[in-house]
């Protein structure tokens, strides 16, 4: 019985001690998106920063669902032990009573003057040693029997306390995931509205394009600063034009070159194509080569840049989660992100670009054919 109930407690104990460091792992991010969200609060208001800050604060809401599913689930595994406890201590004291019955009928058949017969009806000392010891160990038993239950009861009652305190937290976590769950939607509807906003007023897409030009400027000149960089293998990337393959199976939605807005008759100039996944979100490395840049770049969402030899680099942006950190090696063909939305107007899509230098390449003139 008691080996079963520190089985039990052991387990319990095992599942405490995972929660608990996938807690601190969560703790620690939403700590680093708050720090992001502070900063971000402090620079000038633009449209690229109030579309960070919603995707932050995002980021933020479901990293708390998260928390709250694992304490959910942590109270939910201590509900299970304690009624698997209560179970086990429910048999102990159902046992003992059948005890102390058996006991009090053994006692019964003896008759009122049961200890005296025992006494008088002996033939020499031995036995009469005999039916003192059974006389004691009767009497032993039963009130070992009745502190067992005793003990047992008040462990039940506590249990059931237990059980009712944890019950009710349940419960009241449950609305809180609710309503958290109910911010995360508005959140997303937010970031929704403004994109359509965007889309929409002429005068905040001129204004986008303005930002996202600036951005492309800061982008070049980080690219600026890793070239000379020694090569990472003896290989020319250039003898691989046309035969790279896919960084994600999916659907082109936008292409590489200049391109005109019917709505307001502007022009851009997209530095990559965007590709739409079809049935994967793996994002995979075109080719080998070491990981410079792995975090959130305006206009560009979460960005990944692997620096390939001969000053050659591979961008893949709008990723939901980077899967690599900076300095990593990777092979051709490694898992290095997720797709996603993070800083994307065309929802969940890759931006990927293939730059010689500084100068933006077209993509498809590098990957293989389809």
């Amino acid at each position: 019985m008691k080996i079963r109930i520190i089985a039990i407690v052991l387990a319990g104990l095992l599942v405490f001690a995972s929660h608990q460091e996938k807690l601190r792992d969560i703790n620690l991010d939403i700590q680093k998106i708050s720090g992001q969200l502070a900063a971000i609060k402090k620079e000038k208001t633009s449209i690229l920063n109030e579309i960070y800050t919603l995707e932050l604060e995002i980021d933020v809401a479901t990293i708390e669902l998260k928390k709250m599913d694992l304490v959910l689930a942590e109270t939910q595994n201590k509900i299970d032990r304690k009624q698997k406890e209560e179970v086990v201590l429910q048999g102990k004291v159902a046992r003992s009573q059948e005890n102390v019955k058996r006991i009090l009928r053994v006692l019964y058949k003896m008759g009122e003057l049961g200890y005296v017969k025992l006494f008088i009806n002996i033939g020499n000392l031995n036995q009469l040693f005999r039916n003192y010891r059974l006389i004691v160990a009767l009497m032993d038993d039963r009130v070992v029997e009745i502190k067992a239950i005793r003990h047992g009861i008040i462990q039940l009652q506590r249990i059931k306390t237990e059980l009712k305190t944890e019950l009710d937290r349940l419960s009241i976590m449950k609305n809180d995931k609710a309503v958290k769950l109910s911010r995360l939607r508005g959140l997303k509807q937010d970031k929704l509205n403004m994109i359509g906003k965007i889309n929409r007023q002429r005068d905040l897409h001129a204004q986008l394009l303005d930002e996202l030009k600036n951005e492309e400027r800061n982008l070049t000149e980080f690219l600026n600063q890793k070239i000379g960089s020694p090569s990472l293998e003896k290989v020319n990337f250039g003898l691989l034009r046309g035969k790279l393959a896919w960084p994600l199976d999916g659907e082109i939605i936008s292409s590489f070159g200049k391109k005109k807005s019917t709505r307001f008759d502007t022009y851009t100039f997209n530095n990559g194509i965007k590709i739409k996944p079809l049935q994967y979100d793996e994002i995979k490395a075109v080719h080998g080569g070491e990981v410079i840049f792995c975090d959130y770049f305006k206009g560009y969402g979460n960005l990944l840049i692997i620096q390939h030899p001969g000053n050659f680099y591979s961008l893949y942006g709008h990723c939901d989660k980077i899967l690599r950190k900076n300095g990593d090696r990777v092979n051709s063909g490694d898992v290095v992100a997720l797709v996603g939305n993070s800083g994307s107007l065309f929802g969940k899509c890759l931006h990927f670009e293939i730059r010689k230098n500084l100068e933006s390449q077209d993509p498809l003139l590098w990957l293989e054919k389809r």
